[in-house]
């Protein structure tokens, strides 16, 4: 059974860019199912890490990228200009994007028919989107290195099924897809190629309130709520202030705390953790773009998963019948990756009151050893594992502060 641990930098890739109300002009009609090549289905591995999606894939077959798979959003996008300023090909124009946060204009530039090859899958020519400057800095975050995101359309006449499990993705075509035993069906409603669900949540008072949530693979957390949203909508007694993830004008605030109960389906999870922000009200005026929040990867990953965009279903077949806690990170401590090899590591930030804060770190110190390890031995995903170990565990640190290096420990308690 994969274990949800929450994170205090959640990437939430439509937060980033909130696009369904963009649309480029999508010239040619492309059909999802030759991207099959006249087989029933095909297997396309993927990498699960920091709780996303990464598959590989190829520009023009010579480029080789690693992009994330995101339902919640719409188009192709590609981060980095650089890969296709390679391939010296003509943009067709130039268009202003905004991010949910609607603080910033970013500009992004059209590339038709740009071939593209996931492994597994025959080549397929699409039109992209290609960010004028890579603002957003995933690499950092997750590190290992991320060139962009696949869209849930690329793959909307066919089902995809995610097995968090195996680190796969099977593509189907509908005509020979048989729905497998034992699994729920959960009603999916589409808009602007984008799947929602009708999900309950129960606070500690007893409030419930019908959400409409969207179904987001791009997002790397359990539930995330917008505030303003509905007027029953509030924070739990007990919550942590903490930046939830970054948009296009830098870093979302917002809470984290704990609800009594979260259904969906025929599924509860109590004691469910869950983020909460306050979205521009804007959002809530366009019915296409209208939703209470997101449920992410850290309640997905609890399921094998397929997505049948054709019938209007989300059919989910737990790994196990009993279901464990969600857990978080116990440090407070914001660590990025950084350098060639992503196995230099920084502190971008700090939660207030946290272990961390107690011991007293600063941002931009340096991790140069943990529990007497070379930081260069571990990854960013294996970093955010020990400081998610149990309360009471003690990390010991050496860190460099400047030209100073200093000895710092923590003892790890629950925030919540």
């Amino acid at each position: 059974m994969i274990k949800s641990h929450f994170r205090h930098i959640i990437i939430l890739t439509t937060a980033l860019l909130s696009l369904s109300s963009f649309v480029y002009g999508q010239t040619t009609d492309y059909d999802q199912l030759s991207l099959l090549n006249g087989q029933k289905k095909a297997v396309v591995p993927f990498k699960y890490i920091h709780n996303f999606i990464i598959i590989e894939l190829k520009l023009y077959g010579v480029v080789p990228v690693q992009f994330i798979y995101d339902t919640g959003a719409e188009h192709v996008i590609l981060f980095k200009r650089e890969y296709t300023d390679i391939l010296n090909l003509p943009y067709d124009k130039r268009v202003p994007i905004l991010g949910s946060d609607l603080s910033r204009e970013i500009w992004a530039l059209i590339m038709r028919n740009v071939v593209l090859e996931i492994n597994g899958l025959r080549p397929k020519p699409y039109d992209i989107l290609v960010l004028e400057e890579d603002f957003i800095n995933l690499d950092q975050m997750v590190g290992v290195p991320i060139s962009g995101l696949v869209g849930g359309a690329f793959f909307k006449n066919l089902i995809v099924n995610i097995d968090y499990k195996k680190h796969r993705m099977t593509i189907y075509d509908p005509q020979y897809f048989e729905k497998p035993k034992n699994s729920t069906i959960v009603p999916i409603a589409i808009k602007a190629n984008k799947p929602y669900v009708h999900g309950i949540a129960t606070f500690q008072d007893g409030t419930d309130v019908d959400l409409e949530l969207l179904v987001d693979t791009g997002a790397g957390v359990p539930i995330l709520l917008h505030n303003n949203s509905h007027p029953s909508l509030h924070l739990p007694s007990e919550f942590i202030r903490g930046k939830l993830g970054v948009g296009l004008g830098g870093f979302l605030e917002g809470h984290i705390g704990r609800l009594k109960n979260m259904r969906i389906g025929e599924y509860d999870f109590p004691g469910m953790l869950a983020s909460f922000q306050d979205v521009d009200s804007t959002l809530f005026h366009d019915e296409s773009r209208f939703r209470n929040g997101i449920v992410g990867n850290e309640y997905l990953n609890r399921f094998n998963t397929w997505f049948n965009y054709r019938d209007g279903e989300l059919l989910l077949k737990p790994y196990k019948s009993k279901q464990e806690p969600f857990t978080m990170d116990r440090s407070g401590l914001v660590v990025f990756a950084y350098g060639n090899q992503f196995n230099q590591f920084v502190v971008q930030d700090i939660i207030p009151g946290s272990p961390a804060q107690k011991a007293g770190f600063e941002t931009n110190d340096i991790l140069i050893k943990i529990n007497g390890a070379s930081s260069k031995v571990f990854t960013l995903e294996g970093i955010n594992q020990v400081l998610q170990k149990k309360a009471g565990k003690r990390v010991r640190f050496r860190i460099l502060r400047g030209k100073e290096e200093l000895k710092k420990e923590i003892v790890l308690e629950d925030l919540i």
